[in-house]
């Protein structure tokens, strides 16, 4: 007996949502086929019945990824954008590194892709700036927010200084922080 419609839809968004937990810890080139499979707990022949290939998967798995950190980042925000950064900023904390902003930690494995995936990366940070931006209310502002946080959590990331990398992030957070909350 076939499997009806929602349950191919169900299984694509469980591989989709291991993928982008997968690509973002470790980049397109550190994430296998099997390792994503595994992860959405399903065989490898199934793989092929949702994506053409890795690169395809990739593609898709990006925007997800971007929506997952939304999710996660404004969980008890309520309306505070700045606590909403401070969350962002602060990430890392307590975290294991599924839950990172895909922005932030693709910015180099993203430059090595073609084109059609750079586009969809780029879709995502328009996206996020976006956001900023509906609460800033001032484009240069929103972007140079958005650099400033993005680069502060790409940059804490390769830190081994614990006492840096919080310093750079409460910089950061300060530089950012919103007069009218």
């Amino acid at each position: 007996m076939p499997w009806d419609a929602n349950h191919k839809h169900q299984s694509r968004q469980r591989i989709l949502e291991a993928a982008a937990q997968l690509f973002v810890a470790r980049g397109f080139d550190g994430v296998g086929i099997d390792d994503v499979m595994q992860q959405a707990n399903m065989t490898r022949g199934a793989f092929y019945s949702h994506f053409k290939s890795k690169s395809e998967l990739y593609h898709e798995a990006i925007p997800v990824a971007g929506f997952i950190a939304k999710e996660q980042l404004e969980a008890g925000c309520s309306n505070s954008f700045n606590l909403l950064k401070h969350n962002y900023l602060n990430q890392h904390k307590g975290a294991d590194d599924t839950q990172f902003c895909p922005i932030a930690l693709l910015i180099s494995d993203i430059r090595h892709r073609d084109p059609a995936i750079r586009k969809t990366y780029e879709k995502v940070f328009a996206g996020f700036v976006e956001y900023i931006n509906s609460h800033v209310n001032e484009r240069s502002a929103a972007l140079a927010q958005a650099a400033t946080m993005i680069g502060a959590v790409a940059l804490a990331q390769t830190l081994t200084d614990e006492s840096l990398k919080a310093e750079l992030l409460a910089a950061c957070e300060a530089a950012t922080r919103c007069e009218q909350e």
